[in-house]
């Protein structure tokens, strides 16, 4: 597995513009899965988790890394073909960012549900913070290299050689940005 895959083509970054396929993702960074496993993770029917499989695999962002027999069938096991996935520059700028991120963020609301679901209501481990906050250009700067040291903190985790054997998974999501002034006169 690469450590880092730069998405260049529309469709590598369109294979991205399904909260389902960046789940699927996301779990395959971790571990091979069949598509049998990755439906009962991810609840989800197994031909509908075949085509957004097959999205994924054709865009070049997933590989079938074995193939084993079973009953009859052969079971094929997937892996993502790298670690971290960013998109090139001149990529974002030609693709709707807007969509990206609103993908990420329902992504990360299903996540969320399945996760309090499971749970019933009471996530272990659950931190969250959410604050529309004025900041000096100093604390910004000192924010985001916060969560620019997170950022690293998760990647290191993803070559951690003992990850596979650590029994739960957990979702880190950050997003800082800047508001519109809209809000600013409106006394927060």
């Amino acid at each position: 597995m690469k450590d880092e895959l730069v998405l260049e083509t529309s469709e590598q970054i369109h294979a991205l513009a399904h909260p389902l396929r960046q789940r699927v993702l996301n779990l395959l960074t971790n571990a091979p899965y069949t598509n049998k496993q990755l439906s009962a993770l991810l609840q989800v029917t197994p031909p509908r988790l075949h085509f957004h499989v097959r999205e994924l695999q054709a865009a070049g962002l997933i590989e079938i890394i074995s193939e084993q027999p079973k009953g009859g069938v052969v079971e094929k096991y997937y892996r993502a073909v790298a670690r971290k996935v960013r998109l090139k520059s001149e990529s974002m700028e030609a693709f709707d960012r807007q969509d990206l991120i609103e993908t990420t963020l329902e992504a990360l609301r299903q996540e969320y549900i399945r996760a309090n679901t499971f749970f019933e209501g009471q996530i272990p481990d659950l931190r969250m913070t959410h604050e529309l906050v004025r900041l000096s250009q100093e604390r910004l700067e000192r924010i985001q290299g916060l969560l620019d040291a997170l950022h690293d903190e998760v990647y290191k985790a993803l070559e951690d050689p003992e990850r596979d054997t650590y029994e739960q998974f957990f979702a880190v999501t950050g997003l800082l940005h800047t508001l519109p002034p809209v809000i600013a006169d409106e006394g927060i």
